[in-house]
C-alpha cells in the first residue's frame, strides 16, 4: 500500500511512552483537501509499529479542530477501548470509516489517542487517511 505524505497523521508516533491523551503529530487541512475525494468513502488506517505494554486499553479517535495544533479537538469517530493485549506489532490494521467526519465545519482533521489504565512504557503507531484500506 502506498501512503501519501499529505495524508499521514502519525508516523511511528510513540503514543505508548508517557500515557494519557496525545494527538497526532500531523493534521490534514480540510479547507484545502475537501474536494480531493470526490464523494468516495475514506478511511483512517492505523498500523501498530511497536507493541504496547502496561496500560489497559487505547481509544483511537478521529478528531477535528479549528486549529492545526488540535488544542481543543472534537471527537468525530472512535474505536472505543481497544485492549492492549491486542495491540501488537504486525497485527491487522485498525480501519475507521470517516465519511461523516468530512462534513464538519472544523478545518483540521487528526487523531487523538487516549490511554486508560497505568501509563504505557511502549507502543508506536502509524495512522493515515486512505481511499482503499486494503
Amino acid at each position: 500500500m502506498f501512503i501519501d505524505a499529505n495524508l499521514l497523521l502519525s508516523n511511528e508516533q510513540d503514543i505508548g511512552a508517557g500515557g494519557g491523551t496525545q494527538v497526532s503529530t500531523n493534521t490534514i487541512d480540510l479547507g484545502v483537501a475537501k474536494s480531493l475525494w470526490h464523494g468516495r468513502q475514506l478511511y483512517v488506517v492505523i498500523v501498530v509499529d511497536e507493541s504496547f505494554a502496561t496500560s489497559t486499553s487505547i481509544n483511537f479517535q478521529v478528531v477535528t479542530d479549528t486549529v492545526a495544533a488540535l488544542s481543543s479537538p472534537t471527537v468525530q469517530v472512535e474505536t472505543g477501548a481497544v485492549v492492549i493485549a491486542s495491540l501488537t506489532a504486525g497485527r491487522v490494521p485498525i480501519v475507521i470509516p470517516i465519511g461523516s467526519v468530512l462534513d464538519t465545519r472544523e478545518r483540521y482533521l487528526g487523531m487523538q489517542y487516549t490511554e486508560a489504565g497505568s501509563a504505557s512504557t511502549a507502543g508506536k503507531v502509524t495512522a493515515f487517511v486512505a481511499v482503499d484500506p486494503a
